[in-house]
């Protein structure tokens, strides 16, 4: 009699401890269903930001072959050689001679070499006549087509860049001190026309910056520099 009680009570523990068991577990179930959800709408981590690419190196500098420019034989007008178009005039056009120099060092920027010119040298302001309104693109124009009739060829449109400038900015500073008229042409990438005119034993540099109310120019004659290393 006393085993079928304890027997009973036994299994009665037992269902109760299931009926337990099976109530935890219902509870528990909705909180792991609803940190799995979280997890699964949670926002994905944002992927590391890429390493920005280092900038490109300074272009080597292109060696200048003179050899490429005809050689001109025509006849060339009186110093400083160009001439201006009507209505316009250098500076001190009264006294030329006061604005050359018979030697000095100068740069002359070819549009992937710096090269030092020695040699004669004219510099002044282009300035417009009374009467005259300063044109941009007349003087320009001009001065193209008197440098071209001399056999003269346009080698670059713009000065050098900030690299160029920054491994020669000591000399650079000192020329542009000393020839103030054409110094805005020698700033890093500004705009200023380069020429050259090939002759037979000598080299002449030309460098124009016109503005929109005056303009300057240089020019340079020297020995033909030297062939590029092959």
């Amino acid at each position: 009699m006393v085993n079928k009680t304890v027997l009973a009570m036994c299994m009665a523990t037992a269902l109760l401890a299931g009926c337990k068991a099976k109530d935890t577990a219902a509870e528990a179930a909705p909180e792991a269903a609803t940190a799995a959800a979280s997890e699964a709408t949670a926002a994905p981590e944002p992927a590391p930001e890429a390493t920005p690419a280092a900038p490109a190196a300074t272009a080597a500098a292109v060696a200048f072959d003179i050899s490429k420019i005809p050689v001109s034989d025509k006849p060339l007008p009186a110093w400083p050689y160009v001439a201006l178009a009507a209505g316009y005039h250098y500076d001190n056009n009264e006294n030329l001679a006061e604005q050359s120099k018979d030697l000095a060092r100068v740069p002359a920027w070819t549009g992937g070499q710096l090269l030092w010119v020695e040699g004669k040298t004219f510099s002044d302001q282009i300035d417009n006549s009374d009467g005259k309104t300063f044109s941009k693109f007349e003087v320009r124009k001009s001065l193209q087509q008197a440098i071209e009739a001399l056999g003269g060829v346009r080698i670059a449109e713009r000065s050098y860049d900030e690299a160029v400038y920054k491994a020669n900015e000591k000399a650079l500073d000192d020329f542009r001190q000393e020839f103030h008229r054409i110094r805005d042409a020698y700033w890093y990438d500004a705009d200023a026309d380069t020429y050259v005119i090939r002759r037979a034993d000598k080299a002449i540099w030309i460098v124009a910056q016109i503005r929109n109310d005056d303009g300057g120019i240089m020019v340079a004659e020297g020995p033909l520099p030297e062939a590029p290393a092959q």
